[in-house]
């Protein structure tokens, strides 16, 4: 590993996890799941992402807000019969290793490595990168490299919580065509405009945005990139409660804007897939 001036580390409770602090913003990673915990810009030192308050940093519970990494499915999409396997996969609990660091022109490079790639419910030989840039935005790119000989089908998402002044003032622009809805057994609907929030939400926009926007009292920018799907989540006042790692009103402030393949994907043999998310 480079050794960059810029990275430091730091624990949160039993969490290890990396600090980063250059001439554009300050970021933390959990090495636990690479999950990015906050990207602050110094240009207006407002966190992008949200964390709850409550979140369990025990270094084996999944972190309840910033980026969690979903792959090799998403939700209990799996394909197998049992139905202990984790949900969204099982990387984002598993102990990652910063493998490289270096400060460039346009902010510090780092990459992050699991420690292994085969699970519960999956054996496929591949390999499996997080690639982050933190400078004026925020880069974040999942990489997935099938080594095999055959090909096989997968999922994933960066599972990113945005912070938000308050959800009942939030709009969303950039989303358009149809959206399968949890909340309504699946049903499809079309894209509301104005795209606004006045209940639990939980759809799967199956489309390929390439620019999502959150329209704020300070909007936040994502573009995204080698997806079929953008996942937009509230939990609403009634599921909040039933978390123990979120606050009652911890819905207020928050608003999952996922990039995802949720879609059926298959990746060839030698081939490489780029999950891309960046922030402004």
């Amino acid at each position: 590993m480079q050794d960059s001036p810029s990275v430091s580390q730091k624990t949160i409770d039993q969490v290890d996890t990396v600090y980063i602090d250059n001439a554009f913003a300050t970021a933390q990673i959990s090495l636990m799941g690479a999950h990015i915990l906050s990207f602050v810009p110094k240009s207006d030192q407002r966190d992008r992402l949200w964390l709850s308050d409550r979140a369990i940093f025990d270094n084996k519970t999944p972190i309840r807000g910033g980026i969690p990494i979903c792959w090799p499915w998403f939700s209990d999409a799996h394909n197998q019969v049992r139905q202990d396997l984790p949900s969204h996969g099982f990387v984002r609990t598993q102990q990652w290793t910063l493998t490289s660091s270096q400060d460039t022109t346009q902010g510090t490079s780092l990459t992050f490595t699991p420690q292994n790639t085969q699970g519960p419910g999956w054996d496929q030989p591949c390999e499996l990168s997080l690639h982050v840039l933190v400078g004026k935005s925020l880069i974040v790119e999942l990489i997935t490299k099938n080594t095999s000989a055959d090909a096989f089908k997968f999922n994933c998402a960066l599972h990113s919580y945005f912070r938000v002044s308050d959800i009942n003032n939030v709009e969303l622009t950039g989303l358009d065509g149809p959206y399968s809805d949890k909340t309504q057994d699946w049903q499809m609907f079309d894209t509301p405009e104005p795209y606004q929030f006045s209940a639990e939400t939980d759809r799967i926009h199956l489309c390929e945005s390439p620019e999502v926007k959150i329209g704020d009292t300070q909007s936040t920018l994502i573009k995204s990139s080698g997806h079929d799907s953008i996942v937009v989540w509230n939990p609403w006042q009634q599921n909040s409660t039933k978390m123990r790692d979120m606050s009652d009103d911890g819905f207020l402030t928050m608003l999952c804007i996922e990039t995802a393949l949720t879609q059926e994907f298959i990746l060839g043999s030698e081939e490489e897939h780029r999950l891309r998310q960046e922030i402004f």
